[in-house]
């Protein structure tokens, strides 16, 4: 080989180690770019996961305590409508003794001074 040659085949490999440097370096750029960006994307993935996590637990809490709130409304009620029933018992029994006609005669002559009308007030009619 001659000295030209030589020449040219270092430079070759002068160029080519340049080459490669260059490409490394390049990649090295990238790779830090890369491993951010999938850290970026890891990073979101599971802060998306927690969030979905977190509303679905909220979901069912919201869920839960509107529940609760129902159960409560509607044992409220039920005491409520086992309230009426009781007083309208006691109405009822209190209709049924005031509508007696013992009482009401009674309740007649000690409340009002009514009294049975004697002889002498009576009036017959003749219908010939």
């Amino acid at each position: 080989m001659d000295k030209k040659g030589a020449i040219n085949l270092n430079e070759y490999k002068k160029k080519k180690k340049k080459q490669l440097k260059k490409k490394t370096q390049l990649n090295n750029k990238n790779k830090p770019k890369n491993k951010k960006s999938r850290n970026k994307r890891k990073n979101l993935f599971y802060i998306l996961f927690v969030a979905i996590i977190l509303s679905i637990v909220i979901t069912f809490m919201y869920r839960y305590s509107v529940i609760s709130g129902l159960n409560y409304d509607k044992r409220s009620l039920e005491s409520e409508l086992k309230n009426k029933k009781n007083e309208k018992r006691k109405l009822d029994l209190q209709l049924e003794e005031l509508s007696r006609s013992g009482f009401i005669e009674k309740e007649a002559i000690e409340r009002l001074n009514m009294n049975y009308p004697t002889e002498e007030q009576t009036v017959y009619i003749n219908i010939d």
